[in-house]
């Protein structure tokens, strides 16, 4: 079972840490996701947007038949103003000489960067981000020509060139002109809007699980500190279970049945029914103050000083009890009890009530009630308390009713509890049957009665039914 449990909390650590590892994983590529479409897809996108206005200035130029690129100038300025895409254009020659231009570009030319025909003939990205007025925008300068005019006539593609072919020096083209376009980025990310919508939702989805592991990697040694406890629980369970009497015949002079539901795990209740070292019948109901663990170590205290007592003298053993338990337990911590002792030589019941609920002894004739209510205080309050013994005399086919109290103050929804008035009805309907079907129609009606939920007390109930005395068997 040990290792069952060692390799259990070891697969726990191996799945908290997989989970964290998993959570740290996705928030790191989340967010390098949304970085990456900031940093890279954006201005992507913005260069290829540069690309789009140039082609339609082009193809606008083409429209109007404009050739000369000086001007261009009222073709940019109706695409800066038609378009929220487009800060400024500047027209430029191979010379840094402005031709034409629409918009504010910043400063009074633009300078073409060294290398730059090389990264148009590369086909690497012409563009650069800077800071302007209204936010980051991507600036490319483009290679950029305007339509030729049509040949003069007799002119054919055999003809010889009009001027003799020269090559350009390094570094120029012969007629190419740079358009220098500005593109803020905001007006382009929106098309990523969609896209950073998930990763936040898988960031966030990411961030829970990661809160979630680390919340639960904390509480687990709490987890496994309650599971440890929750068997240990399970086990004094069954070990309170076994210490109640079994359901056998105990002496030819009684027959009983109890029934005992617990509030908790384990319960304050504690009942038996054994012989005596004497022969006589112990016939015992306790219940001690509160429920859990705390009254079920009192509970095994006081069972086993009841079981270690002689019987004969019950009432100074009650004596006993009650000095010891103002000795060794807090003053919140008493006990009631009801312990009888059953002569069948004498058919007699000496028993002492230590504030418990009085017992019934409904007599066999069907019609007469006796509640057994002589004893004392209950245990473990007053250390000077003393007790006495209540005698009553049985006879065949009487029977006990003990109960705690948990029985009587069930109460339903309106707070109305059963009483004892109604365990007596229940009883006295039923008193031709066998003490265990007494006992669980009471417990039946009781479940019935009190509200639905978990148990506010411990429900202990026991019957008892006296056979022929030993005197008679004998006569």
């Amino acid at each position: 079972m040990q290792r069952f449990h060692k390799f259990s909390h070891i697969g726990l650590g191996i799945l908290l840490v997989t989970g964290l590892t998993l959570a740290v994983v996705l928030c790191v590529q989340c967010i390098r996701t949304y970085v990456y479409i900031g940093s890279v897809l954006v201005p992507q996108e913005a260069e290829h947007e540069a690309d789009r206005q140039a082609g339609a200035l082009v193809i606008a130029a083409r429209v109007d038949g404009v050739m000369d690129p000086h001007a261009l100038g009222p073709l940019m300025e109706r695409a800066v103003e038609g378009s929220s895409n487009v800060l400024w254009m500047r027209l430029v020659d191979q010379d840094n000489k402005v031709l034409a231009q629409a918009g504010t570009p910043p400063g009074r030319s633009a300078s073409i960067p060294p290398g730059w025909w090389e990264r148009v003939e590369k086909h690497e990205s012409l563009g650069r981000i800077i800071q302007t007025q209204s936010g980051k925008a991507l600036v490319a300068m483009l290679p950029f020509r305007l339509p030729r005019p049509s040949p003069p006539p007799g002119a054919g593609p055999g003809m010889p060139p009009a001027e003799p072919h020269n090559h350009p020096p390094p570094g120029r083209r012969p007629g190419a002109l740079i358009l220098d376009i500005a593109i803020p980025l905001d007006s382009v990310a929106g098309a990523f809007d969609g896209l950073r919508r998930n990763i936040e939702v898988g960031l966030l989805a990411a961030v829970a699980l990661l809160l979630s592991v680390v919340v639960i990697g904390i509480r687990t040694p709490s987890y496994i500190r309650g599971k440890y406890l929750e068997r240990e629980l399970e086990l004094a369970k069954r070990v309170q279970n076994d210490l109640q009497p079994k359901p056998l015949p105990v002496s030819p002079s009684v027959d009983f049945a109890a029934s005992a539901q617990a509030a908790d795990h384990v319960g304050g209740d504690f009942h038996d029914v054994f012989e005596t070292a004497t022969g006589r019948i112990a016939i015992v109901l306790g219940d001690v103050s509160g429920k859990g663990v705390p009254a079920a170590l009192l509970v095994s205290v006081l069972h086993g000083a009841i079981r270690s007592s002689s019987g004969s003298q019950h009432e100074t053993a009650c004596e006993r009890i009650n000095r010891m338990l103002c000795e060794r337990t807090a003053s919140e911590r008493y006990a009631t009890l009801f312990w009888g002792v059953f002569d069948a030589n004498s058919s007699t019941l000496r028993y002492v009530n230590a504030g418990h609920p009085a017992p019934m002894l409904l007599r066999s004739d069907g019609k007469s009630t006796e509640r057994l209510n002589e004893g004392g205080p209950v245990l473990g309050v007053l250390a000077s308390a003393s007790y006495t013994a209540g005698v009553a005399q049985v006879e065949a086919g009487d029977m006990l009713i003990v109960y705690s109290d948990g029985i009587n103050e069930a109460a339903n929804a309106s707070e109305e509890e059963f009483g004892e008035k109604r365990i007596a009805e229940a009883a006295w309907a039923a008193a031709r049957e066998s003490p265990a079907e007494i006992c669980n129609e009471i417990m039946t009606q009781v479940s019935a009665h009190a509200h639905k939920g978990s148990l506010a007390d411990d429900r202990t109930l026991m019957v008892v039914r006296f056979l022929q005395s030993a005197a008679a068997m004998t006569a």
